[in-house]
């Protein structure tokens, strides 16, 4: 993998494969994932809310983005500046995050439903949505050489420990950190049924064995035994 001047992981630039680090809501760090659409464009998952011109001129190279997609009712803070930025872009989103939206943003707009963004993805590109979701919690895999790129959305995370110390308590307790964990923290907020829910991960892992895993929060995990390490992680969870 690469990381361009500006932040951009790319881990497969054929396959449109990249990451960015984003800042949200004062200290708060997340990752988006793209991948390559059918007809050639970009989809993205969880737009930066913040992102610099510079690295927005880096990734245009890369392919024009027709797809903007929140993987939870959480992760909307940059679709309206991202319709902005490609007016020709359809957004998308599961049926529970596009509720928690409507209500929580004014300017994200009309979000259309996954079956929608079905047929633009190639056969080698994912997007689905975790059973038993409260808040339409969606993962996504793309193939690429070697392997495939996996984005775990808020399922698994890869963090150090917080410094605040109440939050830092939290994380340990729930054992959402330090390293490549299930986000148990999260887990209890987003889905209604743990084992349902992680247990379509683990079997969607074993037919897709990931390479390269980017967590929405946390470092970019990349290992010979990711697909493993990550089936014992879910297991273990479960």
């Amino acid at each position: 993998m690469q990381t361009s001047a500006n932040g951009w992981t790319i881990i497969d630039a054929e396959a449109g494969v990249l990451s960015l680090t984003y800042g949200f809501s004062g200290e708060g760090q997340a990752n988006c994932f793209t991948a390559r659409l059918a007809d050639g464009k970009l989809m993205i998952i969880s737009p930066p809310s913040r992102i610099s011109g510079a690295a927005l001129d880096e990734l245009r190279p890369h392919g024009d983005v027709g797809a903007i997609v929140a993987n939870n009712g959480y992760h909307h803070l940059g679709i309206s500046a991202w319709r902005e930025r490609f007016p020709e872009a359809r957004c998308f989103a599961a049926e529970g995050a596009a509720k928690r939206i409507a209500k929580n943003s004014k300017d994200a707009g009309k979000l259309e439903p996954l079956s929608a963004l079905q047929p633009l993805l190639s056969s080698d590109v994912a997007v689905i949505e975790a059973p038993s979701s409260k808040a339409g919690e969606t993962w996504a895999w793309a193939k690429i050489n070697g392997g495939y790129a996996w984005y775990a959305s808020d399922i698994l995370a890869n963090m150090e420990l917080p410094k605040s110390f109440v939050v830092r308590t939290l994380f340990k307790l729930s054992k959402s950190a330090p390293g490549y964990r299930v986000f148990n923290l999260a887990v209890k907020l987003i889905l209604k049924d743990k084992k349902a829910s992680l247990g379509a991960m683990l079997s969607d892992i074993q037919g897709h064995p990931p390479t390269v895993m980017v967590p929405a929060h946390g470092g970019i995990v990349e290992s010979p035994t990711l697909a493993a390490d990550t089936e014992k992680l879910l297991r273990d969870a479960m």
